[in-house]
């Protein structure tokens, strides 16, 4: 771990320009900036108002609440937290997370995009993955590839949509939304609106609306209605079937579509009111938490891979063992080729063949006298193996007695 401190006095920007991993950016309230890198390159300079951050590993910044931050490449996840100013950045590899911030323009994001608390507009030219936004207060402009999740949007929203699009609206008069889905839309109004609908599915049953006070007698690809005194417009276009509705049990059926609205086990959050020190005190234990969690699984590859090493070094000495039966048995001259023939041209009879035990999911069961038992894993390699066919019931038994020591 290395680690560096600037101070902050009169910084307006911080410029992290290449991270060749993780990023991790909070805001506090401190009038000093502090880097840390699980990597030996590390680089924090001050060019008049200007701080420059740099680090080849991953990257963690604690920078003053209501600087800018200009971000150029992330190589992994970006997690950014309680920043009062304009963010932007350029490129993403992985996976973006945001928590209370001021404006944000996202320019790339490779993987699934969380933006929880915006005070400014948001601006994103393009998510890979999902993309779950909450309680934005500015304008939304975004074009999504996979998934669409909005709660809580006070401006206008475009947005371009891949897949599915789930919007929690309440229409804010003169403010207008404009939704292009690949696939369904479901919009979810408050009992008592003012809107203008316009909507457009797939076929002439492709729209749905349930809202009090309204008859959907019309049938359709296209549906123009207004709710209540009006006031705003709603325009979604989608690819598969929409659906309008006030009732509750209708959002409740997507409560698994947003898993990115929610934080996970180790993310600390960032609320108004939260002192400095305690943040940082929450932010060591999910430092902590991460590299131990980040431990359990290197030593679980570990295990599997000399699960592996001793599953193939037995492959090797149950087919040894079967060639030198060979040999032993051509030179005794007891059967020649693969039918059996002797020596003297005669063919021995047939043995009657047995019937194949039933291979049972997890042979626990099988008991053999070894100097090393052979582990769950290795059966459970072997059982993959055989599931496969990679191998047969007859070259699952001799691996597992040459696993024995047999």
């Amino acid at each position: 771990m290395k680690q560096s401190t600037v101070l902050a006095t009169g910084i307006l920007t911080i410029q992290v320009d290449d991270v060749g991993g993780d990023l991790q950016i909070v805001g506090w309230d401190r009038q000093e900036i502090t880097a840390k890198t699980d990597d030996d390159d590390l680089v924090l300079i001050v060019e008049g108002s200007l701080v420059r951050a740099h680090s080849d590993g991953d990257l963690i910044l604690y920078v003053a609440r209501d600087a800018d931050v200009q971000i150029s490449n992330v190589g992994g996840d970006a997690d950014i937290r309680a920043l009062a100013g304009n963010l932007t950045t350029a490129k993403i590899g992985g996976d973006l997370q945001v928590r209370n911030v001021g404006s944000l323009n996202v320019t790339s994001v490779g993987g699934d995009m969380s933006l929880r608390g915006c005070a400014g507009d948001l601006h994103a030219q393009n998510v890979g993955g999902d993309a779950s936004l909450h309680e934005i207060k500015g304008n939304v402009n975004i074009q999504v590839g996979a998934d669409f999740y909005l709660r809580g949007a006070e401006g206008n929203v475009q947005a371009r949509v891949g897949s599915d699009a789930a919007l929690y609206l309440r229409p804010v008069p003169g403010k207008d939304v404009n939704v292009q889905a690949g696939s369904d839309v479901l919009l979810r109004l408050p009992a008592k609106a003012d809107v203008v609908l316009s909507l457009q599915g797939c076929d002439d049953e492709s729209i749905r609306i349930d809202l009090p006070g309204v008859t959907a007698t019309k049938i359709g690809m296209a549906r123009n209605l207004v709710v209540g005194a009006g006031g705003s417009t709603i325009k979604l276009v989608a690819g598969s079937e929409v659906i309008v509705t006030s009732r509750g049990e209708e959002w409740d059926n997507v409560a698994e579509f947003d898993p990115l609205g929610r934080d996970g086990p180790f993310s600390p959050g960032e609320f108004p009111g939260l002192s400095s020190d305690l943040h940082e005190r929450i932010s060591r234990r999910v430092e902590d938490a991460t590299r131990r969690a980040l431990e359990a699984s290197m030593r679980a590859r570990e295990q599997s891979d000399r699960v592996q090493t001793r599953v193939d070094a037995a492959m090797r000495r149950a087919e040894e063992k079967m060639q030198t039966s060979e040999r032993r048995s051509m030179h005794m001259g007891i059967k020649v080729g693969r039918f059996g023939a002797s020596l003297d041209g005669s063919r021995p009879p047939s043995a009657p063949i047995p019937p194949i035990p039933p291979i049972p999911p997890f042979p626990i069961g099988l008991q053999h006298a070894a100097a090393e038992p052979v582990t769950d894993p290795e059966r459970l390699v072997i059982l993959k193996m055989l599931q496969n066919k990679k191998i047969s019931v007859q070259d699952a038994e001799k691996l597992l007695a040459a696993l024995e020591g047999k």
